[in-house]
């Protein structure tokens, strides 16, 4: 799943300005946990979103280090959380 930038950033070296996530596997998930906590209470269920495990998820499947994720806007940030909570099934109101 490509996910295009608003703002370019720095990966390896080079000036990227595209994500290409690939679908997380069992494995990303054993190591990292889910990107969301689910709040149930008397008024019913919500979605808590994880910001710092979305951002290793970007990491991981976008193949790019964290500190690319660091320097991200907030915009694709929030992109980048609606790609990852998608692969879980989850729409992320954001």
């Amino acid at each position: 799943m490509k996910i295009t930038l608003t703002k370019p950033v720095t990966a390896h070296g080079e000036e990227v300005t595209e994500l290409d996530l690939r679908e997380p596997t069992a494995r990303d998930v054993q190591d990292l946990g889910f990107p969301y906590i689910v709040i149930i209470s008397d008024g019913g269920e919500a979605i808590q979103l994880q910001a710092k495990t979305i951002g290793k998820y970007a990491s991981r499947l976008g193949g790019v280090p964290p500190s690319t994720i660091d320097l991200m806007s907030a915009a694709d940030l929030s992109a980048l959380s609606g790609a990852v909570m998608g692969f879980f099934g989850v729409q992320a109101g954001i």
